[in-house]
């Protein structure tokens, strides 16, 4: 649904709203858990041949489901942080345990207790020598820290129901069918399904390969009464959260 275009989110007519920002969002089912692309991706490890591309677009099973676009009027499009630390990271410790890469831990923490022998043996010696000994720093590389860390992006416009006479039934309908593809929908005792997730683009601006919703809320504005045996507002207010699945990789600076 283009709601940039069909719901009353401005009084502004239709056919001047197309140079409106907007993002662009494309959900996805899940048609299987994550856990089975997680076997299947450590048992293809070895496949370097593997682009980045395919790489990412491989990474969860889906369908297609409904595009959207929402009008945007963020200021805040893209926040991260970078970080080096003593110790791996989370993701290299991930990899490095398949790979059987752990020796490397094992042979820096026999590196530091050499060198802390070394330097008990120094300060031994220096108590003997002198009254005032100087304490010993021992500067080692730091491994970068590979993390999710970038800043959701959120996204908040209002519904209006005063603009046009069909609007009220347009933005319940869409207010609706969007929630209900970001609950999961239980098919039986046992199954039940997952929430869709996406595709993010703000053209020029940012692009994400794989997000979740982790955050929707709707509101109503105005003034409120009843209608059809229903609450009627003046309009809602929609805001919207998504966060990336992945470590937002340069590549993606390509797609904006």
């Amino acid at each position: 649904m283009n709601v940039l275009k069909q719901l009353d989110w401005t009084s502004t007519p239709k056919e001047g709203r197309r140079k409106a920002p907007k993002v662009v969002v494309k959900s996805h089912q899940l048609k299987s858990s994550a856990l089975k692309k997680t076997i299947t991706g450590y048992m293809n490890i070895a496949r370097t041949s593997v682009g980045a591309k395919d790489f990412y677009e491989g990474l969860y099973e889906t369908t297609s489901g409904p595009k959207y676009v929402f009008p945007y009027f963020g200021d805040s499009f893209r926040q991260f942080t970078n970080d080096f630390a003593d110790t791996l990271s989370n993701v290299t410790d991930r990899g490095q345990k398949v790979i059987g890469a752990s020796a490397l831990e094992g042979a820096t923490k026999l590196a530091e207790e050499v060198a802390a022998g070394f330097g008990t043996m120094r300060e031994f010696q220096g108590t003997l020598n002198a009254s005032d000994n100087p304490g010993s720093y021992i500067e080692t590389p730091k491994f970068y820290q590979f993390a999710n860390t970038d800043q959701a992006l959120q996204v908040q416009f209002p519904l209006l129901n005063t603009v046009s006479r069909e609007g009220a039934k347009k933005n319940q309908k869409f207010i609706k069918e969007f929630t209900k593809i970001n609950r999961p929908h239980r098919k039986n005792a046992i199954a039940m399904s997952f929430p869709h997730i996406y595709e993010v683009r703000v053209p020029g601006l940012r692009f994400i390969r794989w997000a979740y919703l982790s955050d929707l809320s709707f509101g109503l504005l105005g003034t409120r009464r009843m209608k059809g045996g229903k609450i009627l507002p003046e309009g809602y207010t929609c805001s919207m959260t998504f966060n990336s699945l992945t470590v937002e990789v340069a590549n993606f600076m390509d797609q904006t």
